[in-house]
């Protein structure tokens, strides 16, 4: 597979690269690297190899200029782009439409209530298909406003809703969509289809639309579900499935390593989706919950908060027939 790896730099049109390029491709000696050059900015190409993004910016460094974030990665050839995830979806939902029906996910179901107690009511939710998740919250008066990548689920979704929500169309590694903050985001089945850096950047993005006190809500698949190490591996806790598609599964170490930089509250294991024959659950998911914390709020209202938050998502659980 052939990778493509875009970086930031400070470096300016007028400056002269070369030198640089020549001590870069002395270390990443089975790379192909480049400068590209667009008015006064300068981004820095990397291709063909599996890359150490740290090594890149440390290295980048020591030549005496600042490598910033990664931008974009693009599998040229291979998965996971946002060229390959949209013909995954438009081919899906135009095969098979409505393919999960209107009831809402368990993980919905539980977030709508904790929305609903902690007086949410203006919330994102990222690959929000043709609305399967939004009904619940439309019902129960919160506005909703989505993104997806589908322009074929987003037909589905107007049918069925008409203009009760607005939907940006488009990849979530292209995030932000607009400069509204929200009260609260809910991502359900999105997260685990991405790659680590996608992971990193849509939950930085989810994480700086929220308003002070906001909440947010992931649901993604767990390495305990039965689907666990089917399709090829391509990576750690990764496999592909179908053509331009991947997921990687998460344990509760990933949740912890990917979110206690993002007011992670607590997360727990839940049953997704009945097998019609065996009667056990088909999927296990992970809910995570996090809070943006008002910088303002002492330490004591931030635990009082979070004991009713985990209380209120745990009754529903206890409550609901599985």
């Amino acid at each position: 597979m052939e990778n493509r790896w875009i970086f930031k730099t400070d470096l300016h049109g007028q400056d002269d690269t070369d030198p640089i390029l020549e001590a870069l491709r002395n270390v990443l000696t089975d790379c192909n690297i480049d400068f590209i050059k667009q008015n006064s900015e300068v981004l820095l190409q990397v291709d063909g190899c599996s890359v150490d993004t740290e090594l890149i910016i440390s290295e980048a460094g020591k030549l005496g200029f600042n490598c910033g974030q990664i931008i974009d990665k693009i599998n040229i050839g291979g998965i996971n782009s946002a060229e390959d995830m949209k013909v995954f979806w438009d081919d899906s939902f135009i095969k098979h439409k409505t393919m999960w029906g209107f009831e809402p996910s368990h993980s919905a179901v539980l977030t709508k209530e904790l929305f609903m107690e902690q007086d949410v009511n203006n919330i994102l939710i990222p690959g929000i298909g043709y609305g399967r998740n939004a009904q619940i919250f439309i019902e129960n008066k919160i506005k909703v406003t989505g993104i997806e990548i589908s322009k074929t689920a987003i037909k589905l979704a107007e049918e069925q809703f008409k203009n009760k929500m607005k939907i940006f169309q488009g990849s979530v590694t292209e995030m932000p969509f607009d400069l509204h903050l929200y009260d609260g985001i809910f991502c359900y089945a999105l997260l685990h289809l991405l790659n680590g850096d996608q992971r990193k950047k849509m939950i930085s993005d989810c994480f700086n639309q929220l308003q002070n006190e906001g909440w947010m809500v992931f649901s993604v698949i767990s390495k305990n579900s039965p689907n666990y190490g089917k399709g090829k591996g391509i990576g750690k806790d990764t496999f592909e499935i179908g053509k331009g598609g991947q997921l990687f599964f998460y344990d509760m170490e990933a949740v912890q390593k990917e979110f206690k930089e993002y007011g992670l509250l607590d997360y727990f294991e839940i049953d997704e989706q009945t097998d019609a024959v065996t009667k056990l659950s088909a999927f296990k998911f992970i809910m995570i919950i996090c809070r943006k914390e008002n910088k303002n709020e002492s330490v004591k209202n931030e635990s009082d908060c979070k004991s009713n938050s985990i209380s209120v998502v745990f009754n529903k659980m206890l409550s609901y027939n599985y």
